[in-house]
């Protein structure tokens, strides 16, 4: 969820930042500055799809237990896309909050290069880019994890990160 509210964030941070007059010297901080912003998008972008599609995977022993006990291959898909679609909103929630953290910093240590205004337009185009993000990593997963044999979703081993 802190991923997606930092897509968001950094989205919004974009689209709102606005730089102060500089001299012809230092112009080119203000594409070098969006040029970082839309690279840590795109990886933040990857980064949201890549966490669910592991998250999704790592549960094929439990989609197996509902197999099991009788639940029906869109029954599970449809609780997995409710599951990505709260965190989704709920991760859009906190980016935009933490825009305001962005904008009070832009605002109060960097007041004589940037600015940041909130543009209340792209909230829903931001919420739009992560959720999309956020079940485009779920899609894939879960379609596998509802169609594999319930016997091998149950011996699914999860593999120990630690």
């Amino acid at each position: 969820m802190l991923a997606i509210g930092v897509e968001v964030m950094l989205i919004l941070t974009l689209v709102g930042i606005r730089y102060k007059e500089l001299p012809p010297q230092l112009k080119l901080i203000e594409v070098v500055i969006t040029l970082l912003l839309l690279v840590v998008l795109a990886a933040s972008f990857i980064y949201v799809t890549m966490a669910r599609y592991a998250e999704v995977l790592e549960r094929t022993q439990e989609i197996g237990i509902f197999r099991f006990l009788g639940a029906s291959s869109a029954y599970i898909f449809n609780l997995l896309f409710q599951e990505s679609l709260l965190i989704a909103i709920s991760g859009t929630t906190v980016g935009i909050a933490m825009t305001y953290g962005t904008r009070w910093f832009m605002n109060h240590v960097l007041p004589g290069i940037l600015t940041q205004d909130t543009v209340y337009e792209w909230w829903p185009i931001a919420g739009v880019i992560s959720v999309v993000g956020d079940l485009l990593g779920a899609i894939v997963p879960s379609w596998k994890a509802v169609n594999q044999d319930v016997i091998q979703a149950l011996s699914h081993k999860q593999t120990d990160t630690n």
